[in-house]
């Protein structure tokens, strides 16, 4: 199966939150890429995927 990108709103950080289809993604992919691993979500994330976030470069930004 050819790699894809799909992008997937994490929601206000509840897990109950997150839609059937966003979970569905998520519990299929072996990474995922978040804008940052402080949202609760991530440590929830279903199926343990391997997490990269763009913290240092956000903390490096005076802003954004």
């Amino acid at each position: 199966m050819p790699q894809q990108i799909i992008i997937v709103g994490l929601g206000p950080g509840d897990p109950r939150y997150l839609t059937a289809e966003a979970t569905a993604v998520l519990s299929e992919a072996r990474e995922v890429h978040v804008r940052t691993r402080r949202h609760p979500i991530v440590a929830a994330l279903p199926g343990h995927p391997t997490v990269h976030s763009f913290d240092a470069l956000y903390d490096s930004a005076e802003t954004f």
